[in-house]
């Protein structure tokens, strides 16, 4: 059995996860629950539980602070429930910490489950939580860092900086750093377009996505955009308008 605590200030919202889980995730246990960040901290350290659904705004404050006052002493696994999505969107997708948007529904709240389950098992390093927290605190995104899940099955931490252009590769996606590197990433190529699609990145053809800040200039005899490191890539007409537009 998995034991778990929810922490949400809405009475409704701890009654449905608990009946969610308690019909189609027999194996976790709810051992206690919270309304708050400071009620929360104390079942946590009195229940010591393995994973924890964290409301990530309360009254008192949010899921952030909870990990905050207890990630350290107390190591488990958290799951963020929430209605606001995009206010936290980047912070927690950076970290690969998992997050489920209220209503909740059958199949986020399985597939959340599976994975904590499957990191539990195989006691899977908890360093997203720290990279999650230090992206909190430093606040502007131009100095976060990437958690990474490689193809071999490993977590890459990356400096966001450090990223000089990603592309599709078959059904994922590999990051080409400044530094030389390549890192081949699980997860497909669209996850990461739309993630980064709102920072300072731009998709140049159906494959690629460079950051802007890697651009050394775009060459008048082929028209590709080449980048500070050497590398040259292809683009559209359309595409290299809307990008000097954006340069």
């Amino acid at each position: 059995m998995i034991k778990a605590i929810i922490i949400d200030d809405e009475r409704n919202s701890r009654d449905i996860i608990a009946l969610m889980l308690e019909k189609y995730c027999p194996e976790v246990e709810i051992t206690a629950t919270a309304s708050d960040c400071v009620d929360g901290i104390e079942k946590i350290r009195e229940h010591q539980p393995q994973l924890v659904f964290l409301d990530l705004e309360m009254p008192d404050g949010t899921g952030f602070d909870v990990l905050i006052g207890t990630q350290k002493e107390i190591p488990f696994e958290a799951v963020f429930v929430t209605a606001f999505e995009k206010r936290f969107l980047h912070t927690i997708r950076f970290s690969e910490v998992e997050l489920i948007l209220k209503p909740i529904d059958k199949e986020s709240l399985l597939q959340a489950v599976n994975t904590i389950s499957a990191r539990i098992h195989n006691n899977t390093s908890k360093h997203r939580y720290q990279v999650l927290l230090d992206n909190f605190n430093k606040g502007k995104n131009a100095s976060w860092q990437l958690l990474i899940p490689a193809d071999n099955g490993q977590e890459v931490t990356v400096p966001l900086p450090a990223i000089e252009y990603l592309e599709a590769n078959l059904e994922k996606c590999t990051f080409n750093l400044d530094s030389g590197a390549v890192i081949h990433a699980e997860r497909p190529f669209r996850y990461y377009a739309d993630l980064f699609t709102p920072l300072r990145f731009y998709q140049v053809n159906n494959m690629q996505m460079i950051q802007l800040s890697h651009i050394s200039h775009i060459a008048n005899d082929t028209g590709k955009i080449v980048l500070k490191s050497g590398t040259a890539l292809e683009t559209t007409e359309r595409r290299k308008k809307d990008l000097l537009s954006k340069l």
